[in-house]
C-alpha cells in the first residue's frame, strides 16, 4: 500500500516509517525537517521525505492523491517544557489545527482513502472513574483531557465523508529511544533510581514493537475504524514500573523523587502526567483478536534494555 505518515520524525513516526517500508509498503514521510531526516533514515525506492507546512500541501499533494492510508502523528511533545500559556497554544495548534488541515486535504484530494489513523492519548480519560477503563471510559476535564478530546474531533470531517478513522489512544510508548528510558537509565546506573511521587499512580504502557504490529493489524482492517486503546493489557503502578526497570539493568529501585520536587520544576505538567495515572485496558484490540507481544512490563524492559537491542 501507499502510506503517508505525518509527524514521521518523532519516535513513533521513525519506527513506523522504517517498519512499513521493510514490510513492502511505499511511505511518504512528512516532516518539518526533511533534509535532516534523510540523513537519519535515508530515502529509497520505497521511502521519500517531504516537507510539512501547515499552510501549503504542494510538496506532497501528488502523493496524497494516490495514497491508501494516512497516519497522523503530528503533535509537539507534551513533556517538552512547562505548560505556560504559550506552550499550551503550541500543543493545541500542533495537534488540532494539523488534524483539521490533513482531514480537509484528504476530503478534497483523496476521498477514496482506505483508512486514516489518528494519534490520540490516554490522557483523554477521567482518572477519577473506576479502573481499569476501556474505550467506553468517561472523558476527563483536565487540560490534557480537553486537548485530547479536541485532537480526536479534529478529524471528524473524514467520517462525514464515510472515510474510516482509527483514533489511537496511546499509553506510554517504550523503546530504547523513548524519553522515559533515556531519563531513567543514567539515574539507575548510578544507583539513584526509583519511582516518582507516591509510586501508587498507575502507568499504562506499550512496547514500540506492539505499536508497529498494531498499525499493521489495523490498516489490514480498514472497515473497522473506531477508538482503540494502544496499551498493554497489564498496567502497573509506578513503583512496579521502576522496580522492573531496575531489575532489567540489575540495579535497585529505592530513591523516590518527591512529588513537590517535580511540581516545583514542571508545574501543572507534572501533576497531569508523571504524578497521576490511570489503568487503561485495550478491550477493542483484544476483541479484534490482536495478540500482544509484550503483556508484562518485566518482559518489555528485559527486551528494551538488553545489550543486544538497538531500538
Amino acid at each position: 500500500m501507499r502510506i503517508i505518515i505525518a509527524g514521521a520524525s518523532g519516535l513513533i513516526g521513525r519506527a513506523l516509517t522504517e517498519h512499513l517500508t521493510a514490510r513492502g509498503h511505499y511511505v511518504c514521510a512528512l516532516s518539518r525537517y526533511p533534509e535532516k531526516m534523510k540523513r537519519k533514515v535515508p530515502e529509497s525506492e520505497q521511502r521519500i521525505w517531504r516537507r510539512w507546512r501547515a499552510d501549503d500541501i504542494e510538496d506532497w499533494q501528488s502523493e496524497l492523491e494516490n495514497c491508501d492510508v494516512v497516519i497522523n502523528l503530528m503533535g509537539a511533545p507534551v513533556l517538552g517544557g512547562r505548560w505556560t500559556k504559550k506552550r499550551k497554544e503550541i500543543l493545541y495548534r500542533s495537534r488540532v489545527d494539523t488534524g483539521k488541515i490533513l482531514s480537509a486535504a484528504v476530503v478534497k484530494y483523496r476521498p477514496e482513502l482506505k483508512v486514516f489513523l489518528q494519534a490520540s492519548a490516554i490522557g483523554y480519560y477521567d482518572i477519577a472513574q473506576p479502573q481499569p477503563v476501556d474505550e467506553q471510559g468517561r472523558a476527563g476535564d483536565s487540560f490534557l483531557a480537553r486537548l485530547t478530546r479536541e485532537w480526536e474531533r479534529s478529524v471528524d470531517g473524514l467520517e462525514d465523508e464515510n472515510i474510516p478513522v482509527y483514533r489511537l489512544r496511546l499509553g506510554m510508548v517504550l523503546s530504547r529511544e523513548s524519553l522515559v528510558v533515556r531519563l531513567m537509565r543514567p539515574a539507575f546506573l548510578m544507583f539513584k533510581g526509583g519511582p516518582v511521587g507516591s509510586g501508587r499512580q498507575m502507568v499504562s504502557w506499550i512496547h514500540i514493537d506492539d505499536v508497529r504490529a498494531i498499525v499493521d493489524y489495523l490498516i489490514a482492517r480498514p472497515q473497522d475504524g473506531c477508538v482503540v486503546n494502544l496499551t498493554a493489557p497489564e498496567s502497573v503502578t509506578m513503583k512496579a514500573f521502576a522496580r522492573a526497570f531496575g531489575q532489567a539493568i540489575k540495579r535497585p529501585s529505592w530513591l523516590k523523587i518527591p512529588a513537590f520536587v517535580l511540581k516545583g520544576l514542571m508545574g501543572e505538567m507534572a501533576g497531569e502526567t508523571m504524578l497521576s495515572g490511570i489503568a487503561v485496558y485495550p478491550r477493542k484490540l483484544l476483541d479484534m483478536g490482536y495478540r500482544f507481544q509484550y503483556r508484562q512490563i518485566e518482559a518489555a524492559f528485559g527486551n528494551i534494555l538488553s545489550p543486544e537491542n538497538s531500538g
